[in-house]
């Protein structure tokens, strides 16, 4: 059973204009909201938020955003007397960004702060069980939030993802400032205001990092890539997840398999006939094209899925600067131990090798390191120099 929020509270999804204006009078008026969005990304090929809710002291909204927009409550999400409180913030700055144009002023992040505090278990169902004592029994994360009308089970997980937030950031924060850890959550606060999301990137060589990749002979290898590449093309034409279009366990089959005609086709497991009715020639024309091309060698470990290097390879960091990354990795990981925390919340590993790159010899060269915020350079810079030039070291400082 889920516990109820606050008795007597509205509830209200917003369709309306006139709803949507009386939600904005409530933000006006609101020092703190919690928010948090819902994306159809697990049903779409292009994703956006289908659904903003907001939680304030008096009432919890949620904001039908295909049915209107947004922007008279930007602004007042972007400012920094107001307070945003979401959890896991990464994901709904990125995709505010991106449908919106628009940051947030200020927020604070109930999953950052957990892991700040070293709590093990830091998701929202688990933060609410252990720190409030509230049950969620609905779980639609997964549901297809773009289509219309919501169903009661959407709203009322929609609503509950929500409406616990300004309590649970009371509880967080209290603790926060009792263990004076305050200013370092807040750095991370600012961090992920300051994501920016990138543009969704087809990567036409990603069939390499599937496993099936690695297992088909050459002539195996050109089909899987052709049928890779159809695959991506049919979902953009509807807009619809790849692996909703065909299964990875069809591409591969298809490709060992190597189907002449319709027969063969339908004989290959990992999809439904109904599919294969409206894309087999395609699967079939993919197949022929795949065999009439040059065999492809067996990909590399990690080929099609970033960079990747060995030691003193082409493309691999300077070993010099190699050293001192695992000598700032041992730094933190002791760190992390005698806080009890994860290693990520001393320093990202994108922080490190920005550090290792720089090899700064004193705090003010260290303090314009990329991701070196105010609170790391206070409670953590000298310790930083200290790791990254150890007694011994012979590398030449910058």
């Amino acid at each position: 059973m889920v516990k109820p929020a606050v008795v007597d509270r509205l509830q209200q999804l917003v369709e309306s204009p006139g709803q949507l204006a009386a939600c904005v009078e409530d933000v006006a008026h609101s020092a703190r909201v919690g928010l948090d969005t819902e994306s159809n990304g697990f049903h779409a090929y292009y994703e956006k938020v289908c659904l903003l809710q907001i939680s304030t002291p008096e009432a919890d909204w949620a904001i039908d955003t295909l049915a209107l927009g947004v922007a008279p409550l930007l602004p007042l999400l972007a400012d920094r007397a107001r307070e945003c409180v979401l959890h896991a913030a990464e994901y709904d700055v990125l995709c505010m960004k991106r449908d919106y144009g628009f940051s947030f002023g200020r927020i604070f992040d109930t999953h950052a702060a957990a892991k700040a505090l070293g709590i093990d278990r830091v998701g929202l169902h688990d933060l609410l069980g252990d720190q409030l004592g509230v049950q969620l029994a609905v779980d639609e994360q997964r549901s297809d939030w773009g289509k219309r009308p919501l169903s009661p089970e959407q709203l009322q997980y929609a609503f509950a993802d929500v409406c616990y937030l300004l309590p649970l950031r009371e509880k967080l924060g209290e603790e926060l400032g009792a263990r004076q850890l305050l200013a370092e959550a807040e750095a991370e606060f600012a961090r992920l205001i300051a994501k920016e999301p990138r543009p969704r990137e087809f990567n036409p060589e990603g069939w390499q990092r599937m496993k099936a990749a690695r297992a088909l002979d050459g002539r195996g290898r050109a089909v899987l890539r052709e049928l890779y590449l159809l695959r991506d093309r049919r979902a953009r034409d509807l807009n619809r997840p790849p692996f909703k279009v065909l299964s990875d366990l069809f591409l591969a089959e298809a490709a060992r398999r190597q189907p002449k005609g319709e027969e063969e086709l339908l004989r290959v497991p990992g999809t439904s006939l109904g599919a294969l009715k409206k894309v087999g020639p395609q699967v079939l024309e993919a197949v022929k094209k795949g065999l009439s091309a040059e065999p492809i060698p067996r990909p590399r470990p990690g080929g099609g899925n970033g960079p990747q290097w060995r030691r003193g390879s082409p493309g691999a960091p300077p070993p010099e600067v190699e050293d001192r990354y695992q000598r700032l990795r041992a730094w933190r990981r002791s760190r992390a131990e005698a806080r009890k925390v994860e290693v990520q919340v001393i320093a990202p590993n994108a922080v490190l090798w920005a550090i290792a790159r720089a090899n700064p010899s004193h705090l003010d060269a260290l303090s314009r390191v990329e991701g070196m915020d105010a609170f790391r350079l206070e409670q953590y810079g000298p310790s930083i120099l200290e790791a990254l030039h150890r007694p011994g070291d012979q590398q030449k400082l910058l």
